[in-house]
């Protein structure tokens, strides 16, 4: 079994947290909930992609430019009317330094698996809001079109890992700390940002 299937399974537990915001956005939404959907995604993916980037062999598994989403998360919000200023003052999530390559892609897990309902959430948000959405969803289509072999190329690396049962648990470990991470930084960004 392909370990991109095997943590798909191995984290099937923390699905269901993780999907209650794609769930809020395919219901009744509006330009401020949208909003702050993209401010609590940016504090999130941008700490991850930083501690991505500064991971040392990833490079030889993996095309890391595919890790800006942070770039396109702030462009959204710059298109929200948000200054340099503002997004400077937006609160991030405390993320570990990643000691391995397989433990990056753990956690780059969560949110490559996230972009897997792009696509649904940029169609719905274009029918109900569509002129909000039309300059704010540069996240949302990062991967338009290429959602498949976007998943395929993520798998080919996490199989370039998977070479002991150490660094396949090494990897499924770091998902499950990751998926369980996102959780308490959702509450705890409510918790910080104001409606």
């Amino acid at each position: 079994m392909r370990l991109i299937d095997r943590l798909v399974i191995e984290t099937e537990r923390e699905h269901q947290a993780a999907d209650e915001e794609t769930l809020q956005l395919l219901h009744a939404v509006t330009p401020s909930v949208y909003r702050r959907y993209l401010m609590r995604t940016h504090g999130f993916v941008l700490p991850v992609e930083r501690a991505l980037a500064a991971t040392r062999d990833l490079e030889r598994v993996i095309d890391v430019r595919r890790f800006t989403k942070h770039d396109l998360l702030r462009r959204d919000l710059q298109s929200f009317r948000m200054t340099d200023a503002d997004l400077e003052q937006l609160p991030v999530c405390d993320i570990p330094k990643f000691r391995s390559p397989e433990q990056a892609l753990g956690w780059a897990f969560v949110v490559e698996r996230s972009t897997l309902s792009h696509a649904n959430m940029f169609r719905h948000l274009a029918s109900v809001m569509p002129g909000d959405v039309a300059f704010t969803s540069t996240y949302l289509k990062c991967y338009a079109g290429t959602i498949g072999e976007q998943w395929e190329t993520f798998g080919d690396a996490l199989e370039a890992v998977a070479s002991s049962e150490a660094h396949i648990a090494h990897a499924i470990d770091a998902a499950r700390t990751a998926f369980r991470t996102h959780r308490a930084w959702r509450v705890r960004f409510d918790d910080m940002v104001a409606d």
